[in-house]
């Protein structure tokens, strides 16, 4: 097994072990949350300019991290850093589950280190790289207890006008029932939560970190945020009759004889569908239809009407037609 699928394997084991737990009945409600873990993990991606940078964060926070700090998480970047649903081996691990993860001190964090650590030598991971995850170990541990007395204090105040903000304006949308009417699907996975982070204002903001929980930057404009939070969660809702397919379309656009890089095409069309759904809930162009160039959303969505005035209507199967459809044209 390559060691990034063995780092993002034990990145799903661990994120996912409670899976049962989120099987519950339909009704859920969409939680705002700020946790000092999520805002942690940033504050060391931001201040590290792992694919995350804010001048006035950096500005003001800059001095709580050490050179020699800086240093070593930009040694490993290339394992750190990710997006576009790729990341480097140990992003999983430094990103996504520690931002999963509840500790309250260094102590905490130094066991919940200790257990991938543990994980990963039961999967026989390379000596290499046991000795790079060890070193960013340090890091975060070392870190942690000045964090939590320093910088978490004011950036959760920060943190909580928006949290209440986003909250009133939540009452008025009805995300679950508005996706379950446009896909057919049904969420089954109970609360919905938002986990609000205060550093990196540029970066790769919307995240999963697990079935039901999403990380954003909590001072975005807000009719992009409340647009992005319905995209969101029509992902999470599609992911499992979808990502199979993502992997699978992977494989294929690398097969291809072609002189374009295509294995941007799969992202793509999962992100351009959750638009197209956005824009017929909301009847109208919505902020990430219209803030998802990358993904090449406006193609696509033509794609899926013409897909769908042909009587196409499930999403999975939308997909993969809509990538073939795609691919004939590029």
């Amino acid at each position: 097994m390559k060691r990034t699928v063995l780092f993002l394997f034990l990145a799903l084991l661990m994120v996912n072990f409670s899976r049962q737990s989120f099987m519950q009945a339909a009704g859920a409600k969409i939680l705002f949350e700020i946790r000092p873990e999520v805002n942690y993990v940033t504050h060391l991606y931001t201040l590290a300019g792992l694919g995350f940078s804010d001048e006035e964060y950096t500005a003001k926070y800059g001095n709580t991290l050490s050179k020699a700090a800086v240093d070593t998480l930009q040694k490993y970047k290339e394992h750190l850093i990710f997006g576009q649903g790729e990341g480097g081996m140990l992003a999983g691990t430094f990103f996504f589950m520690i931002s999963a993860e509840t500790f309250a001190n260094a102590d905490s964090l130094q066991k919940v280190m200790d257990k991938y650590q543990e994980m990963a030598k039961r999967y026989n991971s390379p000596d290499d790289v046991m000795n790079i995850a060890k070193a960013i170990s340090k890091v975060y541990v070392d870190n942690y207890d000045n964090y939590l007395n320093t910088v978490y204090p004011q950036a959760k105040k920060d943190m909580e006008e928006r949290q209440n903000q986003l909250r009133q304006k939540m009452m008025e949308n009805p995300v679950v029932k508005d996706w379950e009417r446009v896909t057919g699907y049904t969420w089954r996975r109970g609360d919905y939560h938002w986990l609000l982070y205060r550093a990196g204002a540029k970066g790769p903001s919307y995240n999963n970190l697990n079935e039901n929980t999403n990380t954003v930057y909590y001072n975005q404009y807000l009719d992009y945020q409340l647009a992005m939070f319905s995209h969101e969660f029509g992902i999470f809702l599609m992911q499992d009759s979808i990502d199979s397919i993502v992997e699978e379309m992977k494989e294929y656009t690398r097969s291809l004889d072609s002189k374009k890089d295509l294995t941007y095409v799969p992202w793509s069309a999962f992100e351009s569908m959750a638009c197209w759904y956005n824009c017929k809930i909301a009847g109208k162009e919505t902020e990430d239809y219209r803030n998802f160039g990358d993904a090449d959303v406006k193609t696509f969505c033509q794609i899926f009407d013409s897909l769908s005035n042909k009587g196409i209507t499930d999403p999975a199967e939308l997909y993969r037609k809509g990538i073939m459809e795609y691919l004939k044209h590029i």
